[in-house]
C-alpha cells in the first residue's frame, strides 16, 4: 500500500515504525495511536469507564501569594473559578463553586488540573512534590480510589494541596517522581490552548479542542534473546527521531488540507504533513488525527538515513483546507529526562519458533521502575529488513501486567530484524522504542 504523505488520509492500519520505513524508502504510514484507540477489549472499555474522583477545596487566604515566590501572573487562587482537567484522550471544563470542586480522572494516566479565572486565563497547576500531575496508574485502591486534596493554596504558579497524594493513594517511588518532573511549562501552554480559534470560548465546550502531543523513535539497541541479554545503547548516543500529533475534537471538520507551521518567532521553512487520519477511523470522538515532521539529514553513523528535529517551543499554526486557522501553543520537552527503556528478551522453543516476549523497564541510567508509574500501555512490532510486519501483539496494561507477551501460537521469526516496542507516557506522548 502506498498513500501520499501530504494530501490522502491514512487508512486504517496498524502502526509501523516511520523511522525504519524511511530508511528502507517506503511511503507507509504511522498513526500509532489508532490501533490504541480502536481497541474494544474488555480491558480498554474498562480503563475507558473508569474514573478517579478528585475533589479539593480553594484557601480562602490564596489570595495572598507566598511572600518571595517570584509569579509569572497577578492573578491569585482566589480568582479561580474553572478548572481545566487534561489527560490522554479527556479533556473537560468544571466550575469551582464556593471554593469547591470535584472532579474525575482516567485511571492509568497522567491527569493535569488546571486552575483558570472566569475569562479562562491561567492561574496555576496542581503540583505535589514538584510533580505538576497526578499520575493515576498505581493506586492504592484501583479503580476505587479516591482523591482528597483536601485546602489547596497557590505558590508562584504550583497550586499545592495540604494532603499530599502521592506516596498515599498514589503509589510511586521518589526516584519514579523524579522523572516525571520533566514536563516545565508544558500545562501553561495546554491552558493557552483552550481557545485555539481565538473566538473567547472555551474549544471544549463545542468540540472544537485540538491537543498536540509528541512521538519519538529511540533506536536502543539490540534485544535479547533466550539466555543472551540485550545490550542497550549508551544513553549519549541515542538516535532519536520527534514527531509531533495533533488531535482535532469532534466538530472540527476538513476536506483534504492540513497545514502547520511556525512557530511564529523562528519558523520552520517547511513542516512536513506526515499523514492525517479522520473520523470515524481515529476513535476517541475526534474528528482527525494528523501528525507532522521536520526532516533534515542524519548522521553518517545514524541507523536511519533521515532526521526528525525536535520541534521548537513556541506558537504553532494549524491550517483546515486553507482556510480555517488555529494558533497552538507548544513547549517541547526534554525526552531522555523522562524516557523508559523497554527492553525486550525473545523466547524460543525447540524449533526456534517465538513463544513470548519479557521485558524490563528501566531509565536510561539503569534504574529498574514500576511501568504503571509512568507508562499506560505497551505493544510489540516485529518486521523484516524490508518493513513488513509479521506480527503485533495485544497490549499490555496495569491490568494484564507488564511483564510477559506469551503468544497462543508460536511464530516463525526466521526473518525477523526488528522489533518495535511502543508505549504511552501518562502525558499521552508516544514512545518507539527500537530493537534490531
Amino acid at each position: 500500500m502506498s498513500l501520499n504523505l501530504n494530501t490522502n488520509p491514512m487508512k486504517k492500519q496498524n502502526k509501523i515504525s516511520i523511522y525504519a520505513l524511511v530508511i528502507m524508502g517506503l511511503s507507509l504510514i504511522l498513526t500509532s495511536s489508532c490501533k490504541k484507540d480502536n481497541d474494544n477489549s474488555e480491558d480498554s472499555k474498562k480503563s475507558e469507564n473508569s474514573g478517579i474522583v478528585i475533589k479539593g477545596e480553594i484557601s480562602t487566604k490564596s489570595s495572598i501569594k507566598a511572600k518571595g515566590v517570584k509569579s509569572t501572573n497577578s492573578l491569585t487562587l482566589a480568582d479561580a473559578k474553572k478548572i481545566l482537567v487534561f489527560s490522554k484522550g479527556y479533556y473537560s471544563l468544571t466550575d469551582i463553586v464556593n471554593n469547591t470542586f470535584s472532579v474525575t480522572g482516567q485511571i492509568n494516566t497522567g491527569v493535569a488540573l488546571i486552575f483558570l479565572d472566569a475569562n479562562n486565563h491561567y492561574i496555576g497547576n496542581l503540583s505535589s512534590q514538584g510533580l505538576n500531575m497526578l499520575p493515576l496508574g498505581n493506586m492504592k485502591n484501583g479503580e476505587n480510589t479516591q482523591i482528597d486534596l483536601s485546602t489547596l493554596t497557590l505558590v508562584g504558579n504550583s497550586v499545592v494541596p495540604s494532603h499530599d497524594p502521592l506516596g498515599n493513594e498514589i503509589i510511586i517511588s521518589a526516584t519514579e517522581i523524579n522523572s516525571l518532573k520533566n514536563i516545565g511549562a508544558y500545562y501553561e501552554s495546554i491552558a493557552k490552548n483552550i481557545d485555539t480559534d481565538n473566538d473567547g470560548i472555551p474549544d471544549v465546550l463545542s468540540n472544537k479542542q485540538l491537543v498536540i502531543y509528541n512521538i519519538f523513535g529511540i533506536y536502543a539497541g539490540h534485544f535479547g534473546r533466550n539466555d543472551t541479554k540485550p545490550v542497550v545503547n549508551n544513553s549519549s548516543h541515542y538516535y532519536i527521531n520527534y514527531q509531533v500529533e495533533i488531535d482535532g475534537g469532534s466538530a472540527l471538520t476538513f476536506s483534504n488540507s492540513i497545514v502547520l507551521s511556525g512557530p511564529t518567532d523562528d519558523p520552520y521553512s517547511i513542516i512536513t504533513t506526515w499523514g492525517y487520519k479522520m473520523a470515524p477511523d481515529c476513535g476517541g470522538n475526534r474528528a482527525f488525527i494528523a501528525s507532522f515532521g521536520v526532516m533534515d539529514n542524519a548522521p553518517a553513523d545514524a541507523p536511519w538515513g533521515t532526521a526528525f528535529l525536535p520541534f521548537r517551543k513556541g506558537t504553532y499554526t494549524l491550517t483546515l483546507d486553507g482556510k480555517q486557522t488555529f494558533t497552538l501553543d507548544y513547549s517541547n520537552l526534554n525526552v531522555k529526562n523522562n524516557l523508559v527503556i523497554v527492553t525486550p528478551t525473545i523466547h524460543t522453543n525447540s524449533e526456534g519458533k517465538l513463544t513470548s516476549i519479557t521485558f524490563e523497564y528501566k531509565l536510561p541510567d539503569g534504574t529498574i521502575i514500576t511501568p504503571a508509574s509512568m507508562l499506560t500501555n505497551v505493544m510489540v512490532q516485529l518486521s523484516t529488513n524490508t518493513a513488513s510486519q509479521f506480527y503485533n501483539s495485544s497490549r499490555l496494561t496495569s491490568s494484564t501486567g507488564f511483564s510477559t507477551i506469551t503468544l497462543s501460537t508460536p511464530i516463525d521469526i526466521s526473518t525477523l530484524y526488528q522489533m518495535d516496542v511502543w508505549y504511552d507516557d501518562l502525558l499521552g506522548n508516544q514512545y518507539d522504542i527500537i530493537w534490531r
